[in-house]
């Protein structure tokens, strides 16, 4: 590698940590805004901060874990499948409520201005 790849690889993964933090601040202001473990912001506010950790272990080599060396990309996988667990319990949890799914698709043509009757 030359001198430009380098300095390119080391300011992509700065920005990739200052976009992180970012988006913990974000997250973290919203879960303690609404102070609820069982909410989504604090969910993804532990998942961004499993995240960073993953991201500073991998980019800044941190001499306690250099036994390990592919730790930093194992805590991506570990916070990335405790997205995906965490993102299945929500959508389960509100199947076995009954409740409605907030993503259903309406019909394009219904006529907002009619009181929200639909026009045929």
């Amino acid at each position: 590698m030359n001198l430009t790849e380098i300095s390119f690889l080391s300011f992509s993964s700065g920005l990739t940590l200052i976009i992180l933090f970012m988006s913990l601040a974000i997250f973290g202001w919203l879960s303690l805004r609404y102070r609820n473990i069982r909410s989504f912001e604090f969910q993804i506010l532990i998942f961004i901060i499993v995240y960073v950790v993953g991201e500073i272990v991998e980019d800044y080599k941190i001499p306690f874990f250099s036994a390990f060396p592919y730790i930093g990309s194992q805590i991506h996988i570990l916070s990335a499948v405790f997205l995906a667990i965490m993102l299945w319990l929500r959508l389960y949890s509100v199947r076995k409520s009954g409740r409605n799914m907030t993503d259903k698709m309406q019909p394009a043509e219904s006529n907002i201005s009619n009181g929200g009757t639909e026009s045929k």
